[in-house]
């Protein structure tokens, strides 16, 4: 694992160096992985009736229990409902997040690339202490650096389902 060289004075490279690792463990995502549902009930990725690649419970907030998702649900989750919403908000657009995801996981590791890419850049170009604003809804009087943080814990937490969900796998494979 390549570590950037520290000591480092920003609060912002320390926390969004940290962020960077999570990339490297979807090296060789096949589509079995992408997709495989080991209970059942899970929300994944389905083409609908047109067969539009879509996400299932899109849009939905605290669900209780909730469901277990699959690895193509996730990374639609992180990319698309957290970092892409995160940026968009920062320019000020509060639309809903997209509900159509791809079934190819090459282009989602792409697209998940992409929109840390743009959070990154436009997160490290701000003021980490200048609240929110109004564009955050009930995050408003919260800073940059609390978003920081928060969007850490989704792609932390996340990218260790990711990689228990991938491990698991592996394990099954073996075990055929």
């Amino acid at each position: 694992m390549n570590q950037p060289v520290r000591p480092a004075t920003e609060v912002s490279d320390v926390i969004l160096d940290s962020m960077d690792f999570m990339m490297s463990r979807l090296d060789g995502l096949t589509v079995e992985e992408y997709l495989w549902e080991p209970v059942a009930g899970m929300w994944s990725v389905r083409p609908d009736s047109d067969d539009v690649p879509t996400v299932d419970g899109a849009g939905v907030r605290e669900i209780d229990p909730p469901p277990v998702t699959t690895i193509a649900w996730r990374l639609w989750h992180i990319a698309i409902d957290c970092l892409d919403d995160y940026t968009r908000r920062f320019g000020g657009d509060q639309s809903d997040a997209l509900t159509v995801w791809t079934l190819d996981p090459s282009e989602a590791v792409a697209i998940l690339q992409d929109k840390w890419d743009g959070y990154r850049r436009t997160v490290a170009d701000r003021d980490w202490w200048e609240p929110l604003g109004e564009d955050w809804e009930f995050w408003s009087q919260h800073s940059t650096a609390d978003m920081a943080m928060h969007a850490s814990n989704e792609l932390v937490h996340h990218a260790a389902e990711i990689a228990t969900l991938r491990d698991l796998y592996a394990a099954e494979k073996d075990a055929s």
